[in-house]
């Protein structure tokens, strides 16, 4: 499983007052798969054009969305209705809930392989010196791409200035925020998980970010507002462990 979410099935008027809560997730083969309550096992939903990328819920109803940036919602009976058509490009799509507002987040990435020197990567930070090192296929986020839904022409509407609003990409979950309740000065970006600086600088915490209006991506530390929001970690967090 790939990513889990949970929404309630009140296709029957009998289950309204009582909805029935369904998982939805994406199966090791790519397909979608659900979990409804009373069953033994899960049901994998047979249809698939391409691989799915990503799953949400967005007004009660559960999307997913595929590598090729088709996007459909699982009806009660497990079929697969059209919400918005292709988007072709990059390499992982994401759905964030932003604002009311379903976005699709295309990445792209960028495969590194063979002996390089650091200095000739201009999106790598490093000290001037001629240090070299090795890299075996690494793949990179080096760009995004961000779309809004219109649900009534079923198709996705590229967006180029998220205003106020930030999104947050994981391995497992996305979603958004505003930049002045976090406080952290300007929106307008994707903050994603991203070990490529990591890689390289034992200080940073795998963290980068995707500022749309400079289409760059630069490591967590540069923007110390928004480092603070994960390091050091707020007291709850060690509170759990004790």
């Amino acid at each position: 499983m790939e990513k889990l979410v949970l929404y309630h099935d009140t296709s029957h008027t009998e289950k309204v007052k009582h909805p029935s809560p369904v998982l939805l997730t994406i199966h090791v083969s790519g397909k979608l798969a659900v979990f409804r309550c009373g069953d033994e096992h899960w049901k994998i939903i047979p249809e698939m054009p391409a691989p799915f990328d990503d799953v949400c819920v967005f007004k009660g109803r559960p999307i997913a969305v595929d590598n090729i940036g088709r996007t459909v919602s699982v009806g009660p009976d497990l079929s697969l209705d059209l919400v918005a058509e292709a988007v072709f490009g990059g390499d992982i799509k994401f759905l964030v809930e932003s604002d009311g507002e379903l976005l699709l987040v295309d990445k792209y990435l960028s495969c590194f392989c063979g002996d390089r020197f650091l200095e000739d990567d201009d999106n790598v930070p490093h000290d001037g010196s001629d240090e070299f090192y090795h890299e075996i296929g690494m793949e990179r986020a080096v760009r995004f791409d961000v779309y809004r839904l219109h649900e009534e022409e079923k198709k996705w509407v590229e967006v180029t200035d998220l205003g106020d609003r930030v999104l947050f990409l994981g391995e497992d979950c996305a979603f958004s925020a505003s930049a002045s309740d976090l406080r952290v000065g300007n929106g307008n970006c994707v903050v994603f998980r991203d070990d490529a600086f990591r890689n390289h600088c034992s200080t940073e915490v795998g963290m980068s970010v995707f500022h749309l209006d400079q289409c760059g991506i630069s490591p967590l530390s540069v923007f110390p507002s928004y480092s603070k929001l994960f390091w050091p970690p707020p007291e709850w967090a060690g509170m759990v462990h004790n």
